[in-house]
């Protein structure tokens, strides 16, 4: 199974890639993985900011499951959220459609996303509800 990782640079995505390193070396026996039988054929992909296109569309050729915790949270500039959070995402889903891959992908979104009560216009929330409906839509047209 190969599991990729976006966001890996970040405080989730470095420590998952950590447990589910410790998982497949033997370290954790107390966790098991659906879908694994052996945790050393475990693949982990991890892309970051700075990885490049070509380690993201190497890892969405043939990656079993994905968690995109890709994203941005405090930028300088307001535009930086559906840049760093819609965008990103649409890459993402945009290369697995182009491999054909239709793996599972999880999100790692946020209440704001709502856009209710004191989220209301904001533009992280914003951003994570557009990388929601993109999600939905690649879930529709391909399955996944």
């Amino acid at each position: 199974m190969k599991i990729l990782i976006t966001g890996a640079n970040g405080f989730v995505g470095r420590n998952l890639t950590a447990s589910l390193e410790n998982i497949r070396d033997g370290k954790d026996r107390a966790r098991v993985l659906n879908g694994v039988r052996d945790p050393r054929e475990l693949t982990i992909v991890s892309c970051g900011a700075g990885s490049g296109r070509k380690a993201l569309e190497d890892a969405c050729r043939d990656c079993s499951f994905v968690f995109h915790l890709a994203g941005v949270n405090r930028p300088k500039e307001t535009g930086e959220f559906m840049e760093g959070n819609c965008r990103t995402t649409e890459r993402l889903l945009h290369t697995l459609e182009a491999y054909h891959n239709s793996c599972p992908v999880m999100l790692a979104s946020s209440i704001q996303a709502s856009l209710a009560g004191p989220y209301q216009g904001s533009e992280y929330g914003k951003s994570k509800r557009a990388a929601e409906q993109l999600l939905y839509s690649h879930a529709e047209r391909t399955g996944a």
